[in-house]
């Protein structure tokens, strides 16, 4: 709205100013021209002459879009070199966060970790948090209180803050978002990632879409298209159900991943996923009081001075 205003304004002064400038001259010499002191010669050449001029002396309010339009681009362009310099200093300086492979028991400990805004803003504060190899864990909290800026910590895609997380050496660690990541191309592919197309059979694909309730998809698996765009939300959390289920990581992180189904779908969701990925552990990021069933432990976000401690809490039951 802003823009178009500022538009009206600038396309009224420049029309204004091109037709008063046309006429402006004529209006001035026009009393001479009718006393007869000037003919009509002396008028046109009055006329061409005023116009050379205002054309000479008019080439701010000409250019003014062009200049516009150039310092917009001039800036961006600027911006873009700054927010490239950033990510540059970003990817060679130490993380805060450092996520460091252990050859203990199976397990990620976490001590001394406190989960940072790139702004230094405080979010979440833990200490000797363990997470043991089979455990279905529950992480509750208040919105905003950094759950999902926690487990991208844990992911090692956060690093800032500080505090170090041990993750088993080798474990193959995967996190599922809201709102899962789908490659422009095949089906297949898409369910396939993040591993190469062709990993997995066709009737392998096939059986695990059908097996999160996605049958209609599972003959459509050579079709290229922005999955994305075509599929629902709630269809998009299935698939990456049926990718989690696929990779088989020894650790899945569940960030409200099934969110946008209901109860009774995102229960049967977990009981296939208790069934295929039995020795997984499991950690979900819930709110509903209906995903106490499906795990054994709950870790609360609760608000302490400036951040949000993890602490152990029961499980709500069920309505």
């Amino acid at each position: 709205m802003q823009i178009m205003l500022r538009t009206k304004k600038l396309t009224f002064f420049t029309a204004s100013y091109t037709q008063v400038a046309t006429i402006f001259p004529f209006i001035v010499i026009s009393p001479a021209y009718f006393a007869g002191t000037i003919q009509l010669g002396g008028l046109m050449q009055t006329a061409s002459a005023f116009t050379s001029v205002q054309t000479a002396l008019s080439f701010f309010i000409d250019a003014y879009r062009q200049l516009a339009e150039w310092r917009a681009v001039i800036a961006r362009l600027d911006g873009f070199n700054i927010a490239v310099e950033s990510a540059q200093a970003a990817a060679i300086a130490k993380p805060g966060i450092e996520v460091v492979p252990h050859t203990g028991k199976d397990a990620i400990r976490i001590d001394d970790l406190v989960v940072r805004l790139p702004q230094g803003g405080a979010l979440v504060a833990a200490d000797d948090l363990v997470i043991a190899a089979g455990e279905r864990v529950l992480v509750t909290g208040s919105s905003g209180a950094g759950k999902s800026t926690l487990f991208r910590a844990i992911a090692g895609t956060w690093p800032f803050g500080a505090g170090t997380i041990h993750v088993p050496k080798g474990a193959k660690v995967m996190t599922l978002p809201q709102r899962p990541y789908f490659s422009i191309g095949t089906l297949a592919a898409a369910v396939t990632y993040p591993a190469e197309p062709g990993t997995f059979s066709a009737e392998v694909l096939a059986e695990v879409i059908t097996a999160v309730g996605l049958p209609a998809l599972a003959g459509r698996l050579t079709e290229e298209a922005h999955w994305n765009r075509m599929l629902s939300l709630g269809e998009q959390q299935r698939l990456g159900i049926a990718r989690a289920i696929l990779q088989a990581p020894d650790y899945l992180f569940l960030d409200e991943a099934t969110a946008s189904l209901d109860e009774s779908a995102e229960a049967a969701i977990y009981r296939l996923l208790d069934e295929r990925l039995q020795h997984t552990t499991i950690v979900s990021i819930g709110h509903r009081s209906t995903l106490s069933a499906f795990h054994h432990r709950g870790i609360a976000l609760v608000r302490d001075g400036d951040f949000h401690r993890m602490r152990e809490a029961g499980l709500a039951p069920a309505e």
